[in-house]
């Protein structure tokens, strides 16, 4: 009997893979490894839902406890691994000793560190995990005076949930506007009058000094400036990294930040496949290695690595999409932005539901929409197809996007 398969990391990426191989008749082991002591889950309700209160654990649970045993998919909850050995084929878990056959790294990504004097008070954290939004759970309960350091995804998610609890909410951000690689400055700035309209402040070009208490006990921060802002609770929310701890030694080539793979998820190393946050590759839209950090990019790497494994065709390539939630915003991005891009806003944007398109040569390559849900999907059909669009239809919200294909 051969050695089985082997994933290390059961969030959205590895326990996909596993659901992927047996749905395509996959009969070896499936072994799968997660240092948490909890059924794999949804990450992107953390911020939110659960956060919240609106959603308890049972209900973000990527699969029920029934599926892995049925499955045949060999969970291993709180058996973090230590070490891996890939001459022998052999790892070094809490459990002891396993060997393998094919490796898949699905490690993810951690959050950014914030190294400042006062960083070892009380109530400073992260949002990653589950462990981390319960800490944060229980300090939000008596909390009043909540600082944000980054005005990210997570952040700004974090500060529209603390701001509907009442809490007086200030993010600090290093650049000049929100999500400035991430969004266009439309989008962002929409973003930003939306939170102020819920009270939360902010400070821009703000440089981070150090953490300010007593006892123990966290009281304000201080900016580079001299700007000090009462806090009694914090987060820091300045990026994420791939998770590499236990991956550098294993001589693996190493590109923007993360293990190299192709579209499969092969990595320099023979049977060894990463995927999800910790790998970099390029994609559909661009011919250059990247990270992408979303939900939608670990779940489809997964599927290709899967198919590929097994000897079948893999899916054919997914535009990248991603979403967050703020507020009663529902924010959806298709594709990626491109320097030089053109920019045409289409729909209402005073109330709160519209779309910026960004093309070039006339072809949509990223879309960015404010609750406009159609528009997102539309989108990536449009993307993947490379259509070109008739821009004087495209701006016109009354008529469905796809509708906006410009004719022969």
């Amino acid at each position: 009997m051969s050695a089985p398969i082997v994933i290390i990391g059961a969030s959205h990426g590895g326990v996909q893979l596993a659901a992927s191989l047996r749905q395509l008749g996959c009969e070896d082991k499936i072994i799968l490894y997660s240092a948490e002591d909890v059924l794999p889950y949804h990450r992107p309700p953390l911020s939110k839902a659960f956060l919240s209160g609106e959603k308890d654990l049972d209900q973000i649970l990527l699969r029920g406890p029934a599926f892995y045993e049925d499955h045949g998919i060999d969970l291993r909850l709180s058996d973090p691994v230590t070490s891996i050995d890939l001459t022998t084929r052999r790892l070094a878990a809490r459990s002891g000793v396993q060997n393998f056959s094919r490796l898949i790294l699905a490690t993810g990504s951690k959050a950014r560190e914030l190294k400042a004097p006062g960083s070892d008070l009380q109530n400073i954290f992260t949002l990653r995990s589950l462990g981390d939004v319960l800490r944060l759970k229980q300090a939000m309960l008596d909390a009043r005076d909540i600082v944000i350091i980054g005005g990210g995804f997570i952040g700004l998610e974090f500060a529209s949930t603390a701001a509907k609890l009442g809490k007086n909410v200030t993010v600090i951000e290093a650049r000049e506007r929100l999500l400035m690689r991430a969004l266009p400055a439309s989008v962002g700035d929409f973003l930003r009058d939306y939170h102020a309209g819920h009270n939360v402040q902010f400070h821009f070009n703000a440089n981070f000094a150090e953490f300010e208490g007593a006892d123990g006990k966290l009281h304000a921060i201080r900016l580079a400036d001299g700007t000090r802002i009462k806090a009694d609770m914090a987060l820091v929310g300045i990026g994420g990294e791939a998770d590499l701890a236990l991956l550098a030694p294993l001589g693996l080539n190493m590109i923007a930040g993360g293990i190299e793979v192709d579209e499969f998820g092969r990595t320099s190393i023979e049977d060894v496949y990463a995927l999800g946050d910790v790998a970099a590759s390029a994609n559909m839209l661009v011919n250059e290695p990247m990270r992408l950090e979303s939900v939608q990019n670990a779940v489809d790497q997964a599927k290709a690595v899967a198919a590929h494994m097994l000897g079948q065709d893999a899916p054919a390539p997914v535009v990248p999409w991603f979403w967050t939630d703020q507020y009663d915003l529902k924010v959806q991005m298709a594709g990626l932005s491109r320097p030089g891009a053109v920019q045409t806003i289409r729909g209402d944007v005073e109330g709160n539901a519209f779309s910026v398109l960004e093309t070039m040569d006339g072809r949509l390559v990223a879309l960015f929409s404010i609750n406009r849900a159609a528009d997102h999907m539309a989108a990536r059909r449009l993307i993947a197809e490379g259509a070109p669009l008739d821009m004087n239809l495209a701006a016109d919200a009354s008529v469905p996007l796809m509708k906006a294909v410009a004719k022969p």
